[in-house]
């Protein structure tokens, strides 16, 4: 109770102080730009096929380690104790691997993480510098992600126009970092 009422003062204070100051204010819906902006699109089907890639190859080592579960349980009868022991490292390896490929794929900081962030990266750099450039031409003080309002006047809604500076063409190599 106490927080929300820090957070109503703050929005009612930055209300009183942008109509002080004429200040320009706007929010982004990151999630929608993202949505409809096709180079996330893109990136997206790349990493769901690399995605399903890694999948198949971690269930191939599950059918491995299967066949070769099977194999044992029904012919570890017929092995000498020296066969059974090749046999049980061997499904120990197997195992290992696949732990191993699991680990280095989908735990943290594997390559499915270290994929991800070099698809989004230069897109996230492409949203940030076309709030920018919206920021700097139409000459706003602020411009919000929406996901952290509580509320907002639909007026103040800015996605569709950095959608359209992205959807022109946007060019990041003149980015001058985010303002304050």
């Amino acid at each position: 109770m106490r927080i929300l009422a820090i957070v109503v003062a703050a929005i009612v204070g930055l209300a009183a102080f942008a109509q002080a100051q004429d200040l320009k204010i706007g929010y982004v819906q990151v999630e929608r730009v993202m949505q409809d902006f096709p180079e996330h699109e893109d990136a997206s089907r790349t990493y769901e096929k690399e995605l399903q890639s890694w999948q198949s190859q971690l269930n191939e080592y599950q059918q491995q380690i299967a066949q070769l579960e099977e194999e044992f349980e029904q012919r570890a009868m017929l092995f000498s104790p020296e066969k059974k022991r090749e046999k049980q490292e061997e499904m120990l390896s197997k195992r290992q691997e696949a732990t191993k490929f699991y680990q280095d794929v989908f735990a943290e900081g594997g390559k499915a993480e270290q994929r991800q962030t070099e698809l989004w990266t230069p897109i996230y750099a492409k949203i940030n510098r076309a709030i920018e450039i919206l920021g700097e031409k139409e000459n706003y003080s602020m411009i919000f992600n929406a996901q952290g309002l509580l509320y907002a006047q639909d007026t103040l809604d800015v996605t569709a126009k950095v959608l359209e500076i992205l959807k022109a063409g946007v060019d990041v190599s003149t980015s001058s970092g985010p303002r304050r």
